[in-house]
């Protein structure tokens, strides 16, 4: 592996099943289930992962280490950009050697990249991320829709076991307030038939009162002198 200032190389070769990529640099002992026969085979020449398309082109995987180094060295120009809950895709473009770039990413780390001298495929690679980044953004959207139902669920939920609260509250104060109602009424007419009693008594005495003060007055009028009439005096004399 060399280095310059504008450009990492990262070599990049196939394991035997053709799809999963390996630095040429492993170690055998890292490798326990690859037979002798594609160690050898690997260790023999670094190539590049191809996948042709219809029109002869090739697209090449690019490692992601050397995508992150080109990032921390500022040497990548974002052409496309794609971000959505947490998943992302990039197209750049590295002009030191006019290649572009496709990254995929999850969490703000690459998870998988191509390359291309032509942007034509670049931007392929880059529409079939943008393709998975929407797929799982879709997901994303369900779950946080789903959580943010639940959370309003609950909230419903605790509103209506506080208004429910409330009525069995309401309804409680409303019998408390009944019993007293009907207690104060009973009292209320106890208190009506003994002011009555009390008014029917007294009116009576007061009667027998007036009575008596009519009886006494005639009585002391009774006893008065009467003042004699002048033709009686003149007769007298």
């Amino acid at each position: 592996m060399t280095e310059n200032p504008s450009l990492r190389e990262f070599s990049v070769v196939l394991c035997a099943d053709g799809d999963s990529v390996v630095a040429a640099d492993t170690h055998v002992d890292e490798a326990p289930d690859l037979l002798e026969e594609d160690i050898a085979n690997l260790s023999q020449a670094s190539v590049a992962w191809r996948r042709p398309y219809a029109d002869g082109e090739r697209v090449e995987v690019a490692d992601v280490e050397e995508v992150e180094w080109l990032e921390r060295e500022s040497a990548l120009a974002v052409v496309r950009e794609l971000y959505s809950f947490g998943h992302g895709a990039r197209l750049y473009f590295h002009a030191p050697d006019l290649t572009f770039y496709a990254a995929l990413y999850m969490d703000e780390l690459v998870w998988r990249a191509v390359k291309s001298t032509e942007f034509e495929l670049a931007e392929k690679a880059f529409e079939e991320f943008v393709l998975q980044v929407n797929s799982r953004a879709r997901a994303e959207v369900r779950r946080v829709q789903l959580e943010a139902r639940n959370v309003q669920l609950k909230r419903h939920i605790t509103e209506a076991e506080a208004r429910v609260e409330r009525l069995r509250v309401n309804m409680q104060r409303n019998a408390v307030q009944k019993q007293r109602a009907m207690e104060r009424d009973n009292s209320l007419r106890n208190d009506i038939k003994q002011l009555e009693a009390t008014r029917v008594q007294a009116q009576l005495h007061a009667n027998r009162t007036l009575r008596q003060i009519g009886q006494l007055y005639s009585n002391c009028a009774a006893q008065l002198p009467r003042p004699r009439s002048t033709s009686s005096a003149f007769r007298r004399r």
